[in-house]
C-alpha cells in the first residue's frame, strides 16, 4: 500500500515512507487490498477530416447518435480504411476509477465486464487492453462475440463536435459471471448508473448482484451517478438504490440537482445523507464538496475558519474521519468544501475525469484505513470501539480528491498515467 499517512506539504498526496510507532500485528496479512468495479467496458475514438462520413452516418454537431451494431461495424471499417482516427482512449467511468486507483494506492484493481473475444492489434478492443496499467486485472473480462463499446468523437473543421456512440458488447456481462471470492475479499467494490439504465441488459442484473454480495460481505460499494438526465429519468430508482445499497456516492452538481431537485450543493449533500454514508460532489469552477457521517464522539473541530452558508458553520466538524452511520451511535453529518486546486489548471486539455479522480482519492483512503486496521490493530487510529471507514479526516480526503482532479485535469486523458508527486513551486 503507497499509505496515505505522512504528509510532505500542506496540500494531501500519497507518499511511499511508512511510519509507525506500533509493530504489527499479524505476520501473514494479506497486502493487497484491491478495488473492484464493475463497468460498461469502452473506447473514446477521436476522429477529424470526416464531414461526409459523419452526414452519412446522421450525425449533427454538437449532438450525440446511438448506433446499431450494423452501422458500428460500417462505421469502423470506414474510418479505418479512410485512415480517419487520430487517437483511441481506453475510457469508462469505473474503468477510469480503478487506473487512478491503482497508481495512487499502489494496489491491484479487478475489472469485471465484457469485451471482444478475438482482439486484433489496432482494433479499439486492444487499445483498451494495451493502455490500461498492468495493475488493472482484466482477467475477470468476459469474451462475447462482437465488438467493444466505442464513443467515436468526429471534430469538424468548425471545431464542433458530433458523437455516435455504439454500445457493442458492452452490456453483455452476465451475472453469473460475478467473481463472488473476488467481490467479497475486495476494499471496496464500485459501479455506476449507466450500468442499470436497462434491466433487460445482463450488466444490470450483475451490478445487483455484485451489491448484494458486496452488502452481505460487509465491503463498501461505492456508485457513480452517471449524468444529470439520466438520474433525472431515474430518480425514483436511483434513491432506492442508494438507500439500499451504496455507502459512498460520487456525482457532479448537475446530478446531485436531478436527484434531489436542490441547486444548492450542501442541501444536496444534506438531503443525499439521508441514503448513503458518504458523498463526493465535483464543482467544476467552484471546486470539491464532500460530506458524510461521523459520531459525535469522536467529532473534531477544524481549525481553519468556520463558514456558513445554507448550512450554518457547515465545516465545523470536518477535521473528524468518517464513519458509516450504521456504526455511529449518535451520527453526525459533518461537510467539507473547497476551491480547485491553485485555482485549477491555467489550461484546460481535458474537462472530463476529475469526479472520477476525486473518487479514487477517497476509495484510497478507505482501503489503506482497512490495511492498517489489519496490519497495525493495536494503533491509537483504531482505538475506538466503533470502526472508522477512512483513514484520514474529511478535510483530508477533500485536499487529496481535490489535489488528484487537478493531475487530470491538466492532463490530455481522463485518467492519470503515474502516481500523484510533490507539489512544485
Amino acid at each position: 500500500m503507497r499509505f496515505p499517512g505522512q504528509r510532505n506539504s500542506r496540500h494531501y498526496f500519497p507518499v511511499t515512507r511508512k511510519i509507525s510507532r506500533v509493530r504489527s500485528g499479524r505476520a501473514g496479512v494479506e497486502s493487497r487490498y484491491c478495488l473492484v468495479g464493475l463497468d460498461q467496458v469502452v473506447v473514446d475514438i477521436e476522429v477529424e477530416g470526416a464531414d461526409r462520413l459523419a452526414t452519412r452516418f446522421g450525425l449533427v454537431p454538437g449532438e450525440s447518435v446511438q448506433l446499431p451494431a450494423t452501422a458500428h461495424l460500417e462505421l469502423l471499417d470506414a474510418i479505418a480504411s479512410q485512415g480517419l482516427v487520430t487517437s483511441h482512449a481506453a475510457g469508462g467511468t469505473v474503468a477510469n476509477t480503478l487506473n487512478n486507483f491503482t497508481h495512487l494506492a499502489g494496489e491491484p484493481a479487478v475489472l469485471l465486464g465484457a469485451i471482444d473475444a478475438c482482439i486484433h492489434p489496432g482494433q479499439p478492443a486492444f487499445h483498451f487492453v494495451a493502455q490500461n496499467p498492468k495493475a488493472v486485472d482484466l482477467g475477470h473480462l468476459v469474451p462475447v462475440e462482437g465488438s467493444i463499446a466505442t464513443v467515436f468523437t468526429f471534430v469538424f473543421p468548425d471545431g464542433e463536435r458530433a458523437f455516435a456512440v455504439a454500445p457493442g458488447v458492452s452490456n453483455a456481462y452476465p451475472p453469473e459471471a460475478i467473481p463472488a471470492g473476488v467481490v467479497q475479499g475486495a476494499s471496496v467494490v464500485l459501479t455506476s448508473l449507466y450500468c442499470l439504465r436497462d434491466p433487460a441488459w445482463p450488466i444490470a442484473g450483475a451490478a445487483m448482484r455484485m451489491m448484494e454480495m458486496a452488502r452481505r460481505a460487509d465491503v463498501p460499494v461505492a456508485f457513480g451517478l452517471g449524468t444529470a438526465a439520466l438520474v433525472g429519468a431515474m430518480r425514483d430508482q436511483v434513491r432506492g438504490l442508494l438507500e439500499a445499497y451504496v455507502t459512498v456516492a460520487a456525482m457532479n452538481a448537475g446530478e446531485a440537482e436531478a436527484l434531489t431537485g436542490s441547486g444548492d450543493v450542501l442541501l444536496a449533500c444534506e438531503a443525499i445523507l439521508d441514503w448513503v454514508d458518504v458523498v463526493v460532489v465535483t464543482e467544476g469552477a467552484r471546486g470539491l464538496t464532500m460530506a458524510g457521517y461521523t459520531d459525535e464522539a469522536y467529532r473534531r473541530e477544524t481549525d481553519q475558519e468556520i463558514r456558513s452558508k445554507s448550512i450554518p458553520d457547515y465545516n465545523r466538524w470536518e477535521y473528524s474521519r468518517l464513519m458509516r452511520r450504521c456504526d455511529c451511535r449518535r451520527p453526525q453529518k459533518i461537510y467539507s468544501h473547497i476551491h480547485p486546486y491553485r485555482g485549477g489548471p491555467d489550461r484546460l486539455t481535458n474537462t472530463s475525469g476529475a469526479g472520477d479522480a476525486a473518487l479514487a482519492a477517497l476509495l484510497h483512503d478507505i482501503a489503506a484505513n482497512r490495511y492498517h486496521r489489519d496490519t497495525v490493530p493495536g494503533s491509537e487510529k483504531h482505538a475506538a470501539p466503533v470502526p472508522f471507514l477512512t483513514y484520514s479526516s474529511l478535510s483530508r480526503n477533500a485536499q487529496y480528491g481535490n489535489r488528484v482532479a487537478y493531475e487530470v485535469l491538466r492532463g490530455r486523458s481522463p485518467r492519470l498515467d503515474g502516481p500523484v508527486g510533490e507539489d512544485g513551486p
